[in-house]
């Protein structure tokens, strides 16, 4: 019920009507297409199992008014290759009316990038490449999809790449087309180191244009005055994270070193230490007994013990002689490890905006793991992941559903955060009674869950004349489902729409 309802509080299927509109069709399109979002919403499946079993299942046969007979795969197939064309426009009028709905600013976007993979071979597939996963599938072809949203999460525009597309390679690309699409408004643009080169910085300093941007790790060398001096001030809202502000050539930087990341950092970088210390103490036995006597192949295993500990393989020195007998001696280059430790957490940003202060240069590039759960959002609960189509048409409105379907998602998150709606508080765990369990803030995914537990049954009567009468009927909800219609101000109906059928 509440995919439904969140779809026309948007005025999604409004949207979809202007701009894919019904032609020759029994079934306008708008509605399939509120089909497909609503089940990627609440129960994502494929488009097979959802014309085959999933629909029939459900009561949106009597809310939309489309009989199960009218939802094919075939027309869920053809909705997706007309909804892909009207991608621009929709997007266009879905920023108008979230930006009413909810006032949002679009003053400030955050732009990331994640990689999603394909299952089967996908041969026909012309975005279907291998590249750098962040799945860690790299035994499957896959396609990159950016994604541009609003501090407050809600997304404007997004793009599907090839897998192999380079992060840095989309910036000028969606830049430009944001800027085309919505007009070259003095929007500051946030994003992650991935997406910096001399290139793309002299593009984004053109034209006014505005920037956040972290900086590459190995740039943390040119400020390294900087890191060992002191100066270091600490944010007022966050005790865990230090912070200098300074200026050079025009361009504001921000050297922030953050304690939770640094004990990270380190203790990941102790543990690869210490296997590769044991790993090539191991090495050093066998060449001593005489049981690896090869240069070359004595090299080859240093090399692959390096390639499993990266995080330890710069501070090491080996050296490899076979003079009278094969001999391996190693040490570690305890200079550049100490260098290592005092760059350990810290994180050096640069824009091209003036005035912020050190919290705020701070908390905007941090905005950016809003970026992040969306992803996350897209990618467990929406099962953006895997893809099975097989043309690229259908792949990108594959992905075009799902970001409709996270349009929804934050929606319902956004009233669910304006309503205070907050988890029940569970009672305390009797083996542990200092344990004292705290409400949270409600998710869409525990709304989802809790309010499909609401039945929708049919009262079954005999007329006169020996037929059948099946009367719809939704159950009153109580508990947990009603605490949260009453704070979300959603009304269910006692009776669907359609008339009462005759069976």
């Amino acid at each position: 019920m509440v995919g439904p309802l969140a779809l026309r509080y948007l005025k999604l299927d409004e949207i979809v009507d202007r701009h894919v509109p019904q032609g020759k069709e029994t079934i306008r399109p708008a509605e399939i297409a509120a089909i497909e979002v609503i089940n990627r919403l609440c129960a994502p499946c494929s488009e097979f199992a959802l014309a085959e079993h999933w629909y029939a299942s459900t009561g949106l046969e009597d809310l939309l008014g489309v009989p199960d007979s009218a939802v094919t795969k075939d027309r869920l197939y053809g909705t997706l290759d007309r909804l892909l064309g009207a991608q621009e426009s929709i997007e266009g009028d879905l920023k108008e009316q979230l930006g009413t709905l909810f006032r949002l600013d679009y003053g400030l976007v955050l732009y990331d990038l994640t990689s999603t993979y394909f299952e089967g071979q996908a041969a026909e597939n012309e975005l279907a490449c291998r590249g750098y996963s962040r799945d860690h599938r790299g035994d499957c072809k896959q396609i990159v999809v950016a994604l541009v949203v609003t501090r407050d999460g809600f997304p404007l525009a997004h793009r599907t790449f090839a897998g192999n597309t380079q992060d840095l390679k989309t910036v000028q690309t969606i830049v430009t087309e944001i800027e085309t699409q919505f007009g070259k408004s003095r929007r500051i643009w946030v994003m992650d180191r991935g997406m910096i080169s001399d290139e793309s910085l002299k593009f984004l300093a053109e034209s006014g244009r505005r920037y956040l941007l972290a900086t590459r790790r190995g740039e943390l060398a040119a400020f390294g005055d900087q890191l060992g001096k002191r100066g270091w001030k600490r944010l007022p809202n966050n005790p865990q994270v230090d912070v200098k502000l300074f200026k050079r050539q025009q361009v504001h930087y921000l050297l922030a070193r953050s304690r939770p990341r640094r004990k990270k950092e380190r203790a990941i970088r102790r543990r690869q230490r210490r296997g590769l210390a044991l790993g090539l103490k191991k090495l050093c036995e066998l060449v001593a007994k005489g049981k690896l006597k090869n240069r070359d192949k004595i090299l080859e295993r240093v090399g692959r013990l390096k390639g499993r500990f990266p995080k330890a393989r710069p501070f090491v020195k080996t050296d490899v002689t076979t003079t009278k007998a094969a001999k391996l001696e190693w040490s570690w280059d305890r200079a550049k490890y100490k260098q290592a430790l005092v760059a350990d957490g810290a994180y050096l940003l640069r824009s091209n905006q003036s005035g912020w202060t050190a919290r705020e240069f701070w908390e905007t590039y941090i905005q950016l793991t809003v970026v992040e759960r969306a992803f996350r959002v897209l990618k467990s609960e929406l099962r953006l992941r895997p893809i099975w189509h097989h043309y690229s048409g259908r792949t990108r409105a594959h992905v075009m559903v799902c970001v409709l379907a996270y349009a929804l998602w934050k929606t319902l998150d956004h009233l669910a955060r304006q309503a205070g709606l907050m988890t029940k508080i569970r009672k305390p765990d009797r083996r542990r009674p200092r344990s004292s369990p705290k409400p949270r803030r409600m998710t869409p995914q525990v709304i989802l869950r809790e309010l499909a537990a609401i039945k929708i049954g049919d009262i079954v009567m005999k007329t006169t004349d020996g037929r059948q009468l099946a009367l719809r009927r939704v159950a009153h909800p109580e508990g947990e489902p009603a605490r949260i219609l009453e704070a979300l101000k959603l009304t269910m109906p006692e009776r669907l729409i359609n008339p009462d059928r005759i069976l």
